[in-house]
């Protein structure tokens, strides 16, 4: 049962998200996304099975918020950094096992082991795009036309009004009164509002830059692997 609850807490729909072994900083399972950031290896790379980012400050700041996440027992901790490569800003969550999470684990394999104290670990990168399923559904119910939706979706990813209209080749007057029109559909007074009420209502898609069977074969060899060599501590199957 170990795997089949490590896939719960990981699910592959979710951002890229692992299960770490806070002693020792040891993966025990990763999601398919994280198993891609894993072997693209520009933000992250295992040493065995030791959890490590490239940017040595990042890695520093990590270990050290795992350390106090393990020794306070606080719920969560986070880490803000850079991807060394682009430049691109990255959020590390760290959930602690608590609640609901640390009893399924109990339950499905076995009571925590003294070498053994299981964090999930989230990671999201500040250039993932807003999942466009979800995005077509919020401008749907919004009653927003193309060309509007259009807008939303650029000006969320970073883009000015004066960029957008330069990149679609019209005037930026016709750009302002489209973001008029959406903001009266939407109930929203500014640009920032609608901004804050499409992120809090739109998850963003994970990039998926390798075919996605051959990376969930993987994930599935490597969390059995892992699951397995957990279990060994005592775990019930």
């Amino acid at each position: 049962m170990g795997m089949e609850i490590l896939t719960v807490i990981c699910p592959d729909w979710r951002s890229a998200a692992l299960v770490l072994n806070a002693k020792g900083n040891t993966v025990i399972f990763a999601n398919w996304h994280c198993i891609t950031m894993l072997s693209q290896g520009s933000l992250m790379h295992l040493i065995g099975d030791r959890l490590a980012f490239r940017d040595s400050e990042l890695d520093r700041k990590f270990q050290l918020e795992v350390e106090r996440l393990v020794a306070s027992g606080a719920e969560n901790a986070f880490v803000i950094g850079r991807e060394p490569t682009s430049a691109n800003w990255i959020s590390v969550t760290l959930r602690n096992g608590q609640g609901f999470f640390r009893d399924a684990l109990e339950s499905n394999l076995g009571k925590s082991a003294p070498d053994h104290h299981l964090v999930v670990v989230e990671i999201t990168a500040g250039d993932d795009r807003l999942d466009p399923a979800a995005l077509a559904v919020f401008a749907e119910t919004a009653l927003l036309s193309p060309a509007e939706a259009e807008l939303v979706e650029a000006v969320v990813g970073g883009h000015s009004l004066s960029a957008v209209a330069r990149l679609r080749g019209i005037a930026v007057s016709t750009v302002r009164r489209r973001m008029r029109s959406v903001l009266g559909k939407t109930g929203c007074r500014r640009q920032a509002e609608l901004l804050r009420l499409v992120l809090s209502l739109c998850p963003k898609a994970p990039s998926m830059t390798q075919e996605a069977g051959a990376t969930r074969r993987a994930d599935r060899e490597f969390g059995l692997r892992q699951a397995d060599s957990l279990g060994r501590t005592g775990a019930p199957t």
